[in-house]
Formats: structure tokens, C-alpha cells, sequence
């Protein structure tokens, strides 16, 4: 058992090896509660009414350094044939700042007793601001209208798919589906003008006795600031809650743990770190995560 159970650490130790020098991290997606945004079919699959708080703090000491702060709600009702969501994210990063809100409807349907179904959806929409106050032009304009503060906003919305069957779990999402129809009136300094999408395949590995191993997932996403993300990640259960280990394509690894209580507290932590890094500047990541659980499943 022991062995085996090791398999999925040695992989993702030899592809940690595997990777060259890296200059920038790139986020995680580690705990649920990160993936949340990104795809609305998996609201309720923890069978839960919740509500929590998500921290994102990039380069600790650094100025208006990347910072994200998410309000997160999910409900669960298993005599109604809908989940409901909702979260408030915000991104903070320089002279950049934004504010995305989403209401998130997730169907669920058993298809047969090894294979589950679910559909979501969600709508909202983002306030985008960039403000340059503290900068000054060059030329010694007092003010300069390229550094003017400028606001925005753009409704958006999104779609998702959530799908297991036996130990195998997929899920595919397009999160920012509107987002594309606002750039004729926001210079392509503003946003990224990219189609954006989130899939993912797990597999659970268990004993004999039906007992959970570990679980791997291989994730690919164009939600950072790479054009194209891939993720390696692996969970292991302990008695206390959930050990995570990554590593990603932007030649980053991440280390993280979920604490599982029987009250209504849950608390988790992940710190992530380049690989290798010529830089002075230190491109860490911390991620934490407080919960409180409402209602459990009856």
C-alpha cells in the first residue's frame, strides 16, 4: 500500500526536477474553493451550505504587489434539482484593479448509480479600474490623459460542465463568455483580448477496501496572465483533512493543506514558489482559505 501510494509524489517530484529557470509564478488552482469562478458546475458538489473567504498575496513587502480576495457562497438542498452560488472577487495588482461579481446556478443529474451529471451557469460582471495617479508624464505634462484614472465595467457570463463516473472525474468551463463583445471600446492595454476556458480530468486511486489513496489531476487553462496553463496537481486524504501538492508549466510548485474539523470552522493554506529563479525578487505566492459550513447534507 505504502508504495503506491507514493507513485504520485514521485511523479510530480521528477517533473518539479524536470522544469527550467522561472522569472514569474503563475496561480493555482489548488482547493475547490479556487475553481469556484471559474466553472459554475461545481457549485454544491460538497454537499454543503457554505460561506468563506478566500487570500491571494503575491510578493510579500512589494508595493501594490498582485493581491485577490474572494467572498464565496455555495448552497445545497438535495430535495431541490438546483445549487445555488455566489462570490465577489477581487484583484488588485499595481495600477490595476477589478471587482468581478457572479450569481451561479449548478443542475445536477444522476444518469446511473456510477455516473454523475452537472450542468452551471453564472452571471455577473466586472468593474475594471486603472489608475495612474502616482505616476507622472515624461514630458512634464500635469496631466497627462493617458494616465488619467479610467473605469469600466462588462457584464459577463459563463458556462460549465461537471461529469464522474466511477474514479474518474471531467470538467470543462467557458467563465468569460461576454467578455470579448466590450473590446471594441477598451484599448488592448486594458484586458487581454483571449477566449478564455478551464478543463480538467482527475482520477481517484483507492485500495482493495475502497479506501481513498490519493486522487491526480491534470488541468490546462488560459485564465493567468500565460496565454496557456497546464497543471499537475495531487491530493492525498489524511485523518485531519487533505494534503495537496502542484506544478505547473510556468516552472512554479505549490505545496497545501486542507483542515477538515467536525465543527463549523474549516481552514486551508497553500504556499506556492518558483521552481528556480535568478531573480532577487521573491515570487511567492500564499493562498488561505477560511470556511464556515451552515448546513451539512441530512
Amino acid at each position: 500500500m505504502k508504495s503506491k501510494a507514493s507513485y504520485p509524489l514521485l511523479i510530480l517530484t521528477f517533473l518539479c526536477n524536470g522544469f527550467s529557470y522561472s522569472q514569474e509564478t503563475a496561480n493555482f488552482l489548488l482547493f475547490s474553493e479556487q475553481l469556484q469562478w471559474t466553472n459554475p458546475a461545481l457549485v454544491g458538489l460538497t454537499e454543503q451550505k457554505r460561506l468563506g473567504i478566500m487570500i491571494d498575496s503575491q510578493w510579500l513587502g512589494i508595493k501594490d504587489a498582485p493581491k485577490q480576495q474572494t467572498l464565496f457562497f455555495e448552497s445545497f438542498n438535495p430535495s431541490q434539482k438546483l445549487n445555488l452560488g455566489a462570490l465577489i472577487r477581487n484583484r488588485s495588482r499595481f495600477a490595476e484593479n477589478s471587482t468581478q461579481f457572479f450569481l451561479q446556478f449548478a443542475y445536477p443529474i444522476q444518469i446511473a448509480n456510477n455516473t454523475y451529471l452537472q450542468l452551471g451557469a453564472h452571471a455577473g460582471g466586472d468593474f475594471y479600474e486603472l489608475n495612474f495617479d502616482y505616476l507622472s508624464s515624461i514630458d512634464g505634462v500635469v496631466k497627462d490623459p493617458l494616465l488619467q484614472r479610467q473605469l469600466r465595467f462588462i457584464p459577463n457570463g459563463g458556462i460549465g460542465i461537471y461529469l464522474k463516473r466511477k474514479e474518474y472525474v471531467f470538467h470543462l468551463s467557458f467563465p468569460r463568455l461576454l467578455e470579448g463583445l466590450a473590446f471594441k471600446n477598451i484599448p488592448e492595454v486594458f484586458l487581454p483580448n483571449r477566449f478564455y476556458f478551464s478543463t480538467a480530468i482527475a482520477r481517484s486511486f483507492k485500495t482493495v477496501l475502497d479506501r481513498e489513496l490519493f486522487t491526480l489531476t491534470f488541468q490546462l487553462h488560459n485564465l493567468g496572465l500565460d496565454s496557456l496553463l497546464f497543471q499537475l496537481k495531487g491530493s492525498y486524504p489524511l485523518p485531519f483533512g487533505e494534503l495537496l501538492l502542484g506544478v505547473n508549466s510556468s516552472k512554479s510548485s505549490s505545496v497545501g493543506f486542507q483542515l477538515y474539523t467536525q465543527g463549523v470552522f474549516g481552514l486551508a493554506y497553500a504556499f506556492e514558489f518558483p521552481i528556480h529563479s535568478s531573480a532577487d525578487l521573491k515570487l511567492n505566492n500564499h493562498s488561505i482559505v477560511l470556511q464556515f459550513k451552515i448546513q451539512s447534507k441530512n
